[in-house]
């Protein structure tokens, strides 16, 4: 563990990055847009459309494989994509050489998980007709890795072709309930996540549907025929419990595998941080998309 990493729980605890969360949470802003097509340097390549008003865009450049990246981005399901976002997403491009696009879905608490998943499978759709030569991959931190595992158990089940071959699930939110006995033995040691913040924006975002559906909660899900699955989290935070009951349940689950990595001692969604531990994880999710 890096000297950085190993400072870094303590120093979110001093600063209370916690409660700023929860103050983000409460107030979601709407007027971020680092995914703004001109805000990308012209060594890449766009191409940017609407569904439904929600923007889709494909960043590549020449060099870009026929590998193809769909990106889902974390934020409770209620905050928008931060800037660290744009950066692994450029990363991938760049190092990776592959195509990546973002799919900035709806949220809550202006929309629920039914509209997130009729745009998502829209989405999908338009990208698969426009890149038919493409292999199809995920990639979701927190709660975009809910949704895609979500949209892995719906694309089975509806038989969507061509289905993605590979998903990276980075800290994934797997059960907006946050009923699990466990997630409280991990509270005091997850500097960011405050537990009830996530089950509001957790009831918001299901809507009218219940939180324990595999639509907003995919843990309830069947996690049969799913594809490779590279699964990557931290040993402290409060969605370590889920976490390893996904990784017993993707094990034991017929037609899919499972990569486990998992950051000793750092906390959720460490790749959106400047650690060294990052740049470790990145390549290991390059590689795992590059075999």
């Amino acid at each position: 563990m890096s000297l950085l990493s190993d400072i870094a729980v303590p120093v979110a605890k001093l600063v209370n990055a916690k409660r700023g969360n929860e103050k983000a949470m409460e107030n979601p802003r709407r007027d971020t847009d680092f995914f703004n097509r001109n805000n990308f340097d012209k060594s890449f390549q766009t191409d940017e459309e609407f569904i439904d008003g929600f923007q889709v865009i494909t960043v590549k450049t020449e060099k870009s494989l026929n590998r193809h990246v769909i990106f889902l981005h974390g934020g409770g399901y209620v905050l928008r994509a931060v800037r660290s976002h744009k950066n692994i997403v450029e990363r991938m491009v760049k190092k990776y050489n592959l195509k990546v696009t973002f799919v900035d879905y709806p949220l809550a608490p202006e929309d629920t998980v039914d509209k997130a998943h009729d745009v998502l499978m829209k989405a999908y759709k338009s990208v698969a007709e426009k890149n038919r030569e493409d292999d199809f991959y995920f990639f979701g931190d927190s709660a975009g890795g809910g949704l895609a595992l979500a949209f892995l158990q719906v694309a089975r089940d509806e038989k969507i072709v061509p289905f993605p071959k590979k998903t990276v699930l980075m800290s994934p939110w797997l059960d907006v309930s946050m009923t699990n006995e466990e997630i409280k033995d991990f509270e005091e040691k997850d500097p960011l996540l405050p537990v009830h913040s996530l089950i509001k924006a957790g009831k918001q975002f299901a809507g009218n549907m219940d939180v324990k559906s595999p639509l907003v909660s995919p843990i309830y899900g069947n996690m049969d025929n799913l594809g490779e699955i590279m699964l990557l989290f931290g040993t402290n935070e409060v969605l370590y419990p889920d976490c390893m009951k996904l990784s017993d349940m993707l094990d034991t689950a017929f037609g899919t595998t499972v990569e486990l990595y998992v950051g000793e001692n750092l906390c959720h969604d460490w790749i959106l941080a400047p650690l060294k531990e990052t740049d470790e994880a990145l390549d290991a999710i390059g590689k795992f998309y590059l075999e």
